[in-house]
């Protein structure tokens, strides 16, 4: 092969790889770095609050559920656990 030939073939070779490269989604290169959220966890924050937050949120709010309506609610989740478990 001579000189010419060579340096055809390498710009092919270079044009195809361009041509594959430009092609390719962004998500399949992407998927290599590390994701900016999972889940509710993001900024290296869990977003979602823990049933203490919420408790503590809905009393100072004033919007606490009463000693019944706590009862009402534990005794429905039981009955909901019961039933899964047969």
């Amino acid at each position: 092969m001579g000189t010419t030939m060579k340096n055809l073939l390498t710009r092919a070779l270079s044009t195809a790889l361009a041509i594959a490269l430009l092609g390719a989604s962004p998500g399949a290169i992407a998927q290599a770095q590390t994701p900016v959220r999972v889940g509710n966890i993001w900024g290296w924050h869990d977003h979602q609050p823990s049933e203490m937050q919420v408790q503590q949120q809905e009393k100072a709010a004033g919007i606490a559920p009463t000693p019944s309506q706590q009862a009402s609610d534990t005794a429905t989740l039981n009955q909901i656990y019961r039933q899964l478990l047969h």
